[in-house]
């Protein structure tokens, strides 16, 4: 085999790397809708949501706010048909070591015994849109669907009063901290869709 055929060889192994690096975010993460009933509910996999900072917390016994917002767009990056907005309570149980999220509002919902995967799934399935908003996007053109998720900020504010616990490494953790009004979030896009009631 010539040097040149080496490199040719190379360089399309290369290749081929970085496609598979490339599409692999994407198949990891997927949206779908479906109508049940008359009102369309969305399904996901791959967001993301309890891992890193949040997973942590949650791992610590502390419960997590996640504030979910469903848009509805006429095209990609479009404009917005109807949104909907909800706000789940992510906790661990530390002995059964599965998750459990409670849907706030009303009236609640909770599920318990449940894999990271499945309470990320659990809270996209319970953002719902009612058919009626999407008026003729129900029947003639396609939807394409934003989920955007923000995770208030897990830290317990420091108790300036406590100074029995200060201590070089609580001093670099108040510093490095995020600001109060930060949030830690991400926004998935997917589409078109033909809904079909």
């Amino acid at each position: 085999m010539s040097v040149a055929a080496i490199r040719r060889a190379g360089w399309l192994v290369l290749l081929a790397l970085l496609v598979w690096a490339a599409a692999r975010p994407l198949a990891a993460q997927s949206l779908n809708v479906r109508v049940v009933g008359d009102l369309l509910h969305v399904r996901g996999t791959g967001l993301g949501l309890i891992e890193g900072q949040v997973s942590a917390h949650l791992k610590d016994g502390r419960p997590v706010r996640v504030d979910v917002e469903l848009t509805i767009l006429d095209g990609p990056r479009g404009m917005t048909i109807t949104q909907s907005r909800q706000t789940f309570i992510l906790s661990f149980d530390l002995w059964e070591q599965r998750f459990a999220v409670t849907r706030a509002g009303t009236p609640p919902r909770s599920i318990s015994h449940l894999t990271a995967r499945d309470a990320e799934a659990w809270c996209l399935d319970n953002m719902t849109v009612p058919l009626t908003a999407l008026g003729r996007f129900a029947r003639e053109s396609p939807i394409w669907i934003r989920v955007d998720y923000r995770v208030q900020d897990p830290m317990p504010a420091p108790n300036p009063e406590d100074d029995s616990s200060f201590t070089l490494r609580t001093l670099i953790e108040r510093l490095s901290r995020r600001r109060p009004d930060e949030a830690l979030g991400r926004t998935l896009e997917a589409g078109p869709f033909r809904v079909r009631p």
